[in-house]
């Protein structure tokens, strides 16, 4: 494929918002710096339902000086961290750059591999606890295409590609398999770290000195009163009833004030985006992004993933997601302004987007149902659970009540035995769920007899009765294509 025909893909994927830093670049001058921002788990509806408690230079920077694209959509459905920033990344669909989830199945090998694993890598700023945490680094190894990274290299040899972020998968992901640096926050490790697939780069990572100071001024996250309390009622779903729905970690409160006793709640919180944007701060100083004399272009990736964490853990109608959202519109304006004096205001162009949106919390999505309508809505349900069971060693009686349902229904189905007490693994019809997809245990159903495509069929229309699933095709329906009209027919 051709770069210009790529770009065009490229801008279609990237651009949820874009702005110029802050004043219009001129036709014919290219920017020194170009930043792109994923905001993990960021819908759209926030710039609508939070917009009038932001401030003038954060997201309203794009909203009022900027062009935004909100009909923008993912291709694909399968709306997962890695394949998003991927996708960000490279401007493809993920049948096209090979990241099709966060992990998936290999059917030859029978290993869940991790997105962004390279076993062919050391780590680089781990510290001692390194080889104390079977954990392998991270690369791009496993992408299959080009990004805009790597394009923009062989356009400009001397640019500069680099990538900061919490989660490994996104700066990775982003930044392409030419990169200068990808750098992410481990958690086992209390510290910014990267791996032996990048060329060294031993001054960015001296960050990690400025970490106790930072980490012990950030122990509560509290309400900041940027939403008036009433305000903030009316723009959430939040009754104590459902406080019980959230996730809860060690040591938390399931409301504000939340303490924060260790690295992990911190970066659970608003304050881990804080963190990847002074780091990004000391990047952009230490390579004097921007400023090449030449004139060649810089390119900066910023994952910003707290807001994911704390997304999951308190839903997207909580308290804690529309002062998160406030609060990162605040961080994100002193970064810009910080960004236009570094930088320059008319050689900066920003973009910002999200990998994936969320999904209501299912308890809330009934309630808030309930209290609209006065009734149910049978199409609403609570989560649906494919769960594997405990490792590896799992019993077809440790695996979740949905699949011990499948299981006995296929044994029925096809005439044989369902040993509950045996290894799954060498006992089930399915031998793996890896969101989304469950697998097919083939070496069982040979030493059965038992035609695969049958039992694919048959799985197909069981998962299509459970609550909560709108529906599933096989792999051999999908690689034949998908009739017109079918549900994400065109997505899947």
């Amino acid at each position: 494929m051709k770069f210009r025909n790529r770009g065009a893909v490229m801008v279609l994927a990237l651009l949820c918002l874009a702005a110029i830093a802050a004043s219009p670049l001129d036709a014919a001058e290219k920017p020194g710096l170009i930043v792109v921002i994923s905001v993990d788990q960021m819908r759209t509806d926030y710039l609508v339902r939070f917009r009038p408690y932001f401030g003038r230079d954060g997201f309203n920077r794009f909203l009022d000086r900027g062009a935004q694209f909100p009909e923008n959509r993912f291709r694909h459905a399968v709306t997962f961290t890695g394949p998003g920033h991927a996708s960000i990344g490279t401007g493809l669909d993920p049948r096209d750059h090979g990241i099709i989830g966060n992990r998936w199945y290999d059917v030859q090998s029978g290993h869940t591999p991790y997105c962004s694993e390279d076993a062919r890598t050391a780590w680089v700023g781990a510290g001692p606890e390194a080889q104390k945490i079977p954990w392998k680094p991270a690369s791009p190894v496993q992408m299959t295409e080009d990004s805009l990274g790597d394009r923009l290299k062989e356009k400009y040899p001397g640019s500069r590609v680099v990538a900061v972020g919490l989660k490994d998968r996104a700066p990775v992901m982003m930044a392409g398999r030419k990169a200068d640096a990808a750098i992410w926050f481990e958690d086992r490790f209390g510290r910014f770290v990267t791996s032996t697939y990048y060329p060294p780069r031993p001054s960015l990572l001296k960050f990690n000195e400025r970490l106790p100071e930072f980490f012990a001024q950030r122990k509560t996250w509290e309400l900041s009163g940027r939403i008036p309390p009433a305000a903030l009622e009316k723009i959430t779903f939040d009754p104590p009833e459902l406080y019980g729905s959230k996730i809860v970690t060690q040591g938390g409160t399931p409301t504000f004030p939340h303490p924060l006793p260790n690295v992990r709640a911190i970066l659970y919180s608003p304050h881990g985006d804080e963190l990847v944007l002074e780091f990004a701060r000391s990047v952009i100083d230490d390579l004097s992004l921007g400023r090449q004399a030449d004139g060649q272009p810089d390119l900066l990736f910023i994952g910003m993933s707290s807001t994911d964490y704390y997304g999951h853990n308190f839903g997207p109608d909580s308290k804690e997601v529309a002062e998160g959202i406030v609060r990162l519109d605040a961080t994100l304006e002193s970064f810009f302004r910080w960004l236009d004096e570094k930088a320059g205001a008319n050689r900066t162009l920003v973009f910002l987007t999200g990998d994936h949106g969320v999904q209501p919390i299912p308890q809330v999505a009934i309630a808030k149902h309930r209290k609209a309508t006065g009734r149910d809505n049978p199409e609403l349900a609570g989560r649906v659970d494919f769960n594997n069971g405990p490792g590896e060693a799992a019993t077809v009686a440790q695996v979740s009540e949905p699949r011990r349902r499948l299981e006995t229904l296929l044994a029925k189905k096809h005439g044989y035995e369902l040993r509950m007490d045996a290894p799954n693994a060498n006992e089930g019809a399915i031998v793996i769920f890896e969101e989304p997809s469950l697998y097919l245990n083939r070496a069982v159903l040979a030493r059965r007899g038992v035609a695969p495509e049958k039992v694919k069929q048959d799985v197909r229309d069981w998962a299509r009765t459970v609550p909560g699933v709108l529906t599933a095709y096989t792999n051999t329906e999908i690689q034949n294509g998908l009739p017109p009209g079918a549900p994400y027919a065109l997505a899947v």
